[in-house]
């Protein structure tokens, strides 16, 4: 493949280094491209090339890992977002209670 004018080369060193932590250490591709300032889509390649050279077995692990930390990303969101919803009912009640006033449950409903 040609350099096409204004694209970066990168050592392979970074590469390996840029693949490794989003297949080892558990960082977003954007993450990575971010931290080490290089495209979003030049990570996404590396790993990529990175996964064909792999024996199939581990690929597929990895594969799995991916989905796996994805689901769970996507459930602290979900349960992040249910615990702000959740402290914004109850914070009437909280406040009544330290003013000593009773607090009325149907407030909550």
């Amino acid at each position: 493949m040609s350099k096409t004018p204004g694209t970066k080369s990168y050592p392979a060193k970074f590469r390996a280094k840029a693949v490794k932590l989003v297949t080892e250490k558990g960082f977003t591709p954007q993450q990575v491209a971010k931290q080490l300032g290089c495209s979003l889509e030049s990570v996404r390649r590396w790993k990529e090339t990175a996964a064909k050279k792999l024996d199939p077995e581990l690929a597929a692990r990895i594969k799995l890992d991916e989905s796996e930390t994805k689901r769970l990303r996507n459930e602290v969101k979900r349960l992040t977002m249910e615990v702000e919803i959740l402290k914004k009912a109850t914070a009437p009640c909280f406040y009544n209670t330290v003013r000593g006033r009773s607090c009325n449950r149907t407030m909550l409903l």
